[in-house]
């Protein structure tokens, strides 16, 4: 389970919706059961209200099919002394060099967040601001293959086989409201950054519209970068499996060539290929989406 929340930071506690209940595991996280549509979009719009309107904390979504002891950033997962974040970091900044010509029209300040979107393993974590699109995530397992993972594909999850038989959307907030005008799509908080992709990259970048999709990352001191973004996390839904399913339903709008263009649609992703980047597993690579 994820690590203790502190209890100013649920208050899906005192939520209530018919059918639905807010239960405590044995580490102190609290975990709000859905049972229907109108409790998942509740449920998900309450701590949207509660944070921004009395924390100036801004809240989004990330589907996860199962729930775990920590929420680090792909560069730093299995890592957590200063040397180690400190190589991660570096052999992202070595990457980003290398897209320097498809990247030509995005400010640099977004460049690092637009290879985490198409593959790379950076500082940041995918958010989401729709929740179909965050459940959808939480309903499918990404499998890949290739000596940098560079061959991805999505299954969909099958209750009856599946070892959980849950669906899980994390509710995390960004304190990072202030826009900053010299970097579009740019926000800045004491603990958290964000970048809208939507308004940071131009729309030749297709991904990020298609998911409604953002990145957060924790601000670092001198010391080091943050390894672990769980504190950002104010509550957590669960869905069953099979409910879950049979509401996202078979909408050609919520699939893998929707939600993930290939790159006859997504020029920016077809430009990204270009740069035959072979990547590695501790770096990633510009994943090669299948069906």
């Amino acid at each position: 389970m994820l690590g203790v929340i502190r209890k100013e930071f649920v208050p899906l506690r005192k939520l209530n919706i018919r059918g639905c209940k807010a239960t405590t595991a044995s580490d102190g996280q609290v975990v709000f059961k859905v049972r229907d549509t109108h409790a998942l979009i509740q449920a998900a719009g309450y701590l949207k209200h509660v944070r921004g309107y009395n924390n100036s904390e801004l809240v989004y979504f990330r589907g996860e099919s199962k729930l775990y002891p920590s929420l680090p950033p792909t560069a730093f997962r299995g890592i957590s002394t200063p040397r180690a974040v400190s190589n991660a970091i570096n052999r992202i900044n070595k990457s980003i060099a290398d897209f320097s010509r498809p990247l030509k029209s995005t400010g640099a300040y977004a460049h690092e967040a637009v290879l985490q979107h198409y593959g790379l393993k950076t500082t940041w974590i995918d958010l989401v601001d729709n929740i179909w699109v965050a459940l959808w995530f939480a309903c499918h397992n990404a499998l890949s293959f290739g000596p940098s993972g560079e061959h991805l594909h999505f299954e969909r999850r099958v209750p009856r086989t599946d070892p959980t038989e849950k669906a899980y959307v994390l509710l995390v907030a960004v304190d990072a409201v202030a826009p900053n005008n010299e970097c579009p799509g740019f926000y800045a908080g004491s603990n958290t950054e964000l970048i809208d992709l939507r308004i940071a990259a131009p729309s030749i970048f297709v991904r990020p519209h298609a998911q409604h999709g953002l990145l957060m990352r924790k601000k670092g001191n001198t010391v080091q970068r943050p390894t672990d973004y769980s504190s950002q996390i104010r509550g957590i839904l669960e869905i069953d499996l099979a409910d879950a399913l049979e509401w996202l339903g078979n909408s050609t709008t919520l699939s893998v060539h929707s939600l993930f263009p290939p790159p006859m649609y997504d020029n920016g992703y077809g430009n990204l290929l270009s740069v035959e980047f072979k990547g590695a597993r501790n770096v990633g690579c510009i994943s090669h989406i299948g069906a």
